[in-house]
C-alpha cells in the first residue's frame, strides 16, 4: 500500500466518523464497515507487497516477531529495530550480549556493535525506541555498505514510502535490495559496453571490493585484447547496485574486443566510435584553456553521477537510470579525463599537445575542464588557436588569445610547517590553482617550493603544501610565484 491509498483510507475513515458522531449505531456501524473492509483489505495487500522480503529475513533470523509472534510489517522500525535488521541481514559482527550489562536492554548488543563499526556516533542522543527517520537510515545503511548516502536514499525514494517514516515491511523490502549491493572480492561481471571512445561501463553481480576499486588493483585485474589500458580506477554510478564506469584510452573505431577480470572471466564487448560533444573553448590564463559542456546539450561529468563524489556535488549529483538517462534526456558521460591530451593549433604555426589539468574538469558546479601548454610555453594574443582531439568534438573549437593579466597573490600564511594559506586579491571562481607552485627563500639562503593542494580553493583562498623540508624555526621567508601565472609583491613575506 503506498501513501497515497493509506491516506485515502484513513482520510475515508476520519470524514465517517467525524460526520457520524450523531447517528445511531447500527447506521454508523454500516456506514464504517465498507470502509473497515477496505482498510482491512490495504492492509493485507501491504503485508503481500512485503511478504517475501519478511520471509527472506525470518528465514535468516532477522526477523522473529513481537511476544504475540506477529511480525507487523505496517508498524513503523524504530531505531533499535533498524539497527538491528542492518546488523544482522548485512553479516556484521555484533557484540555478544554477555558483555553488556546485567540489566541490559534487548537492543544495547546491537547499538554497542553499531557504534564499534562507525555506523552511528557514540553520543548518547540515539533513541532507540523513536521511529527511525529515512535519512538516518540512508545514513547508517550507506556507511554499512561503504556507500554515499544519495544511492540508499534513491533506493528508499522507490519505495513510496509515506511520510520520513519506514514500516518494517519496507524496512525488510530494504535490506533484501541492500545484500545486493555488499561487496564482493568474487564479484563477476554481467554485462558491458562502451558508452563511447574513452568510456566503458560495466555492471557487475556485486560491487567491488574498495582494493578492488583501487588504481593498485587496476593493472593487475583489467586484461584487453588487444592492448588497451584504463586510464583511472573504477567508478561506482550513484544510485546502481553494482555498475561502473570505467575511463579508458582512445578506444579504437568499431572493434571486438575481450576483458579477462582477475585472470579467470573473459567478456566480449563492441568498441564505440562515438565522440564526446563538447560546447566551446576558450582562453583563461596565459597558458591555460578549458573546454565547456553543457547538461542540457546532453552531456554531463562523471562527477555528478559517481557515488564517490555524490556526497559533495549538492543539488548538482544525479542519479540516472539504466539507460543514462535523467528525467527523459539521454546523457552522454564524460569519464575521468586523468592523462588525457588534445591537440592546440595555430593559425600561423605548428600543433601543439596539450595535458588536461588534473581535478579541473567539473568544479564550481561547471562542466568545464582546462588544458594547459608544455611548461615555457604561452599563448600568443591576437592569434587564432583550434582545439581537436581523437575523443571529443567541440562546436567553438578556436578562439583568438588575448593578453591576459596573471593573478596577484595579497598574502601567505602558514599554517604548520608544511601547509600555507594563499590568498588572491579575488575570487578567481573556477581551480585556476591547480598545478600552481610558489617558491619561498628564506634569509637563512634556503628555498622550499609549495604546491597548490587540488581541490582546496575556498573563494579566493588556496591551499599549499610543502613538498620537502619544512618551514625553518625564526626563519623568515620572502614569497614569488614559480613561473608566470601570478604576481606578488617583491618583498612579500610569509605571515607566520
Amino acid at each position: 500500500m503506498n501513501k497515497f491509498q493509506r491516506n485515502a483510507a484513513v482520510m475515508a475513515l476520519s470524514a465517517i466518523i467525524g460526520g457520524s458522531a450523531l447517528l445511531p449505531y447500527q447506521t454508523q456501524a454500516a456506514k464504517l464497515a465498507p470502509v473497515a473492509d477496505v482498510q482491512l483489505a490495504a492492509v493485507k495487500n501491504f503485508e503481500a507487497q512485503y511478504s517475501d522480503a519478511i520471509k527472506h529475513l525470518q528465514d535468516k533470523g532477522v526477523l522473529q516477531g513481537y511476544e504475540d509472534g506477529q511480525i507487523r510489517p505496517n508498524k513503523p522500525v524504530t531505531n533499535a529495530e533498524l539497527l538491528k535488521m542492518v546488523l544482522l541481514t548485512l553479516d556484521l559482527e555484533v557484540t555478544d550480549a554477555a558483555d553488556t550489562e546485567p540489566n541490559a536492554k534487548w537492543y544495547d548488543a546491537y547499538v554497542a556493535s553499531a557504534v564499534a563499526q562507525g555506523l552511528i556516533a557514540e553520543d548518547g542522543k540515539l533513541q532507540p525506541n523513536k521511529p527511525a527517520e529515512a535519512a538516518d537510515t540512508a545514513a547508517i545503511l550507506a556507511k554499512a555498505l561503504q556507500r554515499d548516502t544519495k544511492s540508499v536514499l534513491h533506493w528508499i525514494d522507490g519505495l513510496s514510502i509515506a511520510g520520513n517514516h519506514l514500516t518494517r515491511g519496507e524496512m525488510a523490502e530494504l535490506l533484501v535490495q541492500s545484500e545486493k549491493a555488499v561487496r564482493s572480492e568474487d564479484a563477476r561481471i554481467v554485462s558491458m559496453r562502451a558508452l563511447n571512445k574513452v568510456a566503458l561501463e560495466i555492471t557487475f553481480d556485486a560491487p567491488l571490493v574498495l582494493e578492488d576499486e583501487s588504481r593498485d588493483a587496476m593493472s593487475d585485474n583489467f586484461a584487453f585484447e588487444p592492448d588497451l589500458k584504463l586510464v583511472n580506477q573504477p567508478r561506482l554510478k550513484t544510485g546502481s547496485l553494482a555498475t561502473y564506469i570505467i575511463p579508458m584510452q582512445t578506444m579504437p573505431d568499431g572493434e571486438t574486443m575481450t576483458l579477462t577480470y582477475k585472470g579467470e572471466q573473459t567478456v566480449s564487448f563492441n568498441t564505440s566510435d562515438k565522440l564526446i560533444p563538447l560546447r566551446e573553448a576558450r582562453q583563461v590564463t596565459s597558458d591555460t584553456f578549458e573546454i565547456e559542456s553543457l547538461r542540457q546539450d546532453g552531456v554531463i561529468d562523471y562527477g555528478y553521477v559517481i557515488s564517490a563524489y555524490a556526497g559533495g556535488r549538492g543539488s548538482d549529483a544525479i542519479v540516472l537510470d539504466e539507460n543514462n538517462s535523467y528525467d527523459g534526456q539521454s546523457l552522454e558521460i564524460i569519464p575521468s579525463l586523468a592523462t588525457r591530451t588534445a591537440v592546440l593549433t595555430p593559425d600561423n604555426g605548428e600543433p601543439i599537445t596539450v595535458s588536461y589539468v588534473g581535478f579541473t574538469q567539473s568544479t564550481d558546479g561547471k562542466q568545464e575542464p582546462k588544458f594547459r601548454l608544455p611548461q615555457g610555453q604561452t599563448l600568443q594574443p591576437g592569434t587564432t588557436y583550434t582545439v581537436t582531439s581523437d575523443w571529443f568534438t567541440v562546436e567553438h573549437a578556436s578562439f583568438v588569445a588575448e593578453e591576459i593579466d596573471p593573478l596577484i597573490i595579497s598574502s601567505v600564511q602558514a599554517v604548520d610547517g608544511k601547509t600555507l594559506q594563499v590568498t588572491l586579491s579575488g575570487d578567481p571562481g573556477d581551480e585556476l590553482f591547480a598545478y600552481r607552485s610558489i617558491q619561498l627563500t628564506g634569509d637563512d639562503g634556503s628555498t622550499l617550493t609549495a604546491q597548490y593542494k587540488v581541490q582546496s580553493r575556498q573563494g579566493a583562498v588556496g591551499t599549499f603544501e610543502i613538498g620537502e623540508g619544512t618551514l625553518g624555526e625564526g626563519v623568515r621567508y620572502t614569497i614569488s610565484p614559480a613561473g608566470t601565472w601570478a604576481v606578488a609583491d617583491d618583498d612579500m613575506m610569509l605571515d607566520k
